[in-house]
């Protein structure tokens, strides 16, 4: 019962941080900063490209700015967007030696409109109190990012279900010869080798949203699968050969032999 009791509560507490993260996104953006980059957004939306130009960073004040940002602002639908999200924050401080600390912010929004969305990405730097832009990424979509990074079964191929039904099962496996190895009597550095079996290597992933793969050759993973993502961004499922399980399977029975012809250490004598 203290189990189950254990595992309602890790669940709730999941539900909760899903639930909270676009709390933890509105806490975490820099309030100022975030005002001005919807700010140059409404503005070229509303079609004021002297303003949004006076925005940006002198290098990308080019002569064919002015025919450039009409065609970000037509990637707007018309009229007023239901909702506006923030879906990404991150905020990354340089410094140089002698020099002044710079700060670059990437800000992301989501716009819905009736029947479509549009992604709206702002790079800003900041550089002793001065803000200007350094990047603007507009990107219209059919359907909005939590609906197209839902970890959902629906649509998928073959491929997604090789890749689920291994991130259960090479997990499972890899408990096994843990299990195993702890309850072999005798064995010789028992802990390194059952530490050993939940080792994965060269992992291998599939972005759950498209479908694309990805391979890290040199890379570890705990019990050899992994799935990590979020509301707003792909879910990717990692699964690694589980090289720790398998080598101290296909030596069990070495070890067992080794365990069972190991000379028995003497009892010291009893003190009286």
């Amino acid at each position: 019962m203290r189990f189950l009791r254990l595992l309602l509560l890790a669940l709730v507490g999941i539900l909760a941080a899903a639930c909270s993260q676009q709390d933890m996104l509105d806490k975490i953006a820099p309030q100022a900063e975030s005002a001005y980059a919807q700010k140059v957004i409404a503005e070229l939306r509303a079609g004021d490209y002297a303003s949004v130009a006076q925005a940006l960073a002198p290098q990308l004040r080019m002569p064919s700015i002015d025919k450039h940002l009409p065609k970000l602002a037509g990637l707007f639908p018309k009229g007023t967007p239901k909702t506006v999200k923030l879906v990404g924050a991150h905020t990354l401080r340089m410094s140089r030696a002698g020099g002044p600390l710079k700060t670059q912010y990437e800000l992301t929004y989501e716009y819905e409109f009736p029947g479509s969305w549009v992604v709206a990405k702002l790079v800003l730097a900041k550089e002793q109190d001065h803000l200007e832009v350094i990047g603007i990424h507009i990107q219209p979509l059919a359907r909005s990012l939590e609906e197209t990074n839902a970890f959902t079964l629906a649509g998928k191929g073959a491929l997604h279900w090789v890749f689920l039904l291994l991130a259960i099962a090479i997990p499972l496996f890899c408990v096994y010869a843990f299990i195993a190895c702890v309850r072999m009597a005798g064995l010789k550095r028992k802990w390194w080798w059952a530490l050993f079996t939940l080792i994965g290597v060269f992992t291998v992933s599939i972005n759950w949203s498209t479908g694309e793969l990805g391979v890290q050759p040199l890379s570890f993973l705990l019990l050899s699968a992994a799935t990590f993502g979020s509301t707003y961004s792909p879910w990717f499922v990692n699964v690694a050969f589980p090289i720790g399980a398998v080598c101290f399977l296909w030596r069990r029975h070495v070890l067992l032999r080794e365990a069972s012809t190991a000379p028995e250490t003497p009892s010291a004598p009893p003190v009286f």
